[in-house]
């Protein structure tokens, strides 16, 4: 293979013009670079991959970033966005933090080494090191569904608290009082799932009810949590029993439905039932689900081009508003 000493030679110029001219510099004239290209074609010339990736400081690795890929909603999620950035010639790395703070510094970390030219984050665990690091690499990281207040980072954010209220006063309407609550997080909650856990808690006090924290399911997000839930409703007697259970996943949602119906309770007469993310699954479940719907495509789509943009790099129009909206789908749950 030639090299660009060979390929200054032949073109009668010298290194450091075949260089500048290689990585699209200016003050190279005309006819120099008429020469360079003639001697590159004629030696048949390829630049190295990888000393381009060092001049240039970029991997076109882009870095996704999780709690739990087995979620169905955020594996639809990676899907979209992963799709969308390998039309545009990029390689995405997927992780997943298992809500632990030291894998996702050691991910992030990445940008830093220049393993990664940004990071997608769907997930936050340590908000002061996210801060921090986008303070460090400015246009480096995205977060999509996610929201840290007072940061200088690019966000694609979604109203789930007004989602959340929408939901809970659809049960409201339906004449349900004892509303039980999963989410995913802590209850109540500083990190995943605060604004919908904030939503709640201004809803009881809105309509001066009372919360029963014994109606309270935190840390839940499987079909396995929703069978464990469900179950430990199904044992409640009639006055202790709440009347609906709002979730933060289709989920946990399905698996409620399925305990509660083996347990000889129906759906909704006995228990409604709303989920959260109007995964494909939902509309085919037992008893259709009542669910928030999340714009899966819009999102990816949106954080895609927030992030390209920061790098430099190609994108397409940012999704608007109405296009980001959550919506209320109702069906035969609730």
């Amino acid at each position: 293979m030639a090299t660009i000493s060979e390929i200054a030679k032949a073109a009668g110029v010298g290194v450091g013009t075949v260089s500048r001219y290689l990585n699209n510099e200016p003050h190279v004239s005309e006819p120099k670079q008429k020469k360079i290209q003639a001697a590159i074609d004629e030696l048949h010339y390829t630049p190295s991959a990888i000393a381009t990736q060092l001049r240039s400081q970029t991997t076109k690795n882009i870095g996704f970033l999780v709690s739990r890929i087995t979620n169905p909603f955020l594996a639809a999620l990676f899907d979209a966005v992963e799709t969308n950035l390998k039309a545009r010639g990029y390689q995405v790395l997927v992780s997943q933090t298992h809500d632990d703070p030291t894998a996702e510094k050691r991910f992030l970390d990445q940008i830093k080494t220049h393993q990664l030219d940004g990071v997608i984050m769907a997930s936050v665990e340590d908000a002061d090191l996210v801060r921090q690091i986008a303070a460090e690499y400015p246009n480096s990281i995205v977060l999509l569904n996610e929201e840290i207040e007072d940061a200088a980072i690019k966000q694609v954010t979604l109203d789930h608290y007004q989602a959340t209220l929408n939901g809970l006063n659809y049960l409201y309407q339906q004449g349900h009082r004892r509303i039980a609550y999963a989410t995913g997080g802590d209850f109540p909650s500083l990190r995943h799932g605060q604004s919908r856990t904030q939503a709640y808690q201004d809803f009881y006090t809105a309509h001066q009810l009372t919360i029963d924290p014994n109606l309270i399911y935190p840390k839940r997000h499987g079909l396995k949590d929703g069978q464990m839930i469900g179950e430990t409703i199904a044992q409640l007697n009639r006055a202790q029993r709440p009347e609906a259970i709002f979730t933060n996943s289709d989920e946990v949602a399905m698996g409620v439905i399925a305990a509660v119906q083996a347990a000889g309770l129906r759906v909704p007469e006995d228990l409604a039932v709303v989920g959260y993310d109007d995964q494909p699954m939902a509309q085919f479940a037992p008893v259709p689900l009542t669910t928030i719907k999340q714009p899966v495509r819009a999102m990816a789509e949106q954080a895609v081009a927030l992030l390209l943009q920061g790098l430099n790099a190609k994108a397409e129009p940012v999704a608007s508003k109405r296009d980001l909206q959550l919506t209320l789908v109702i069906r035969k749950s609730a």
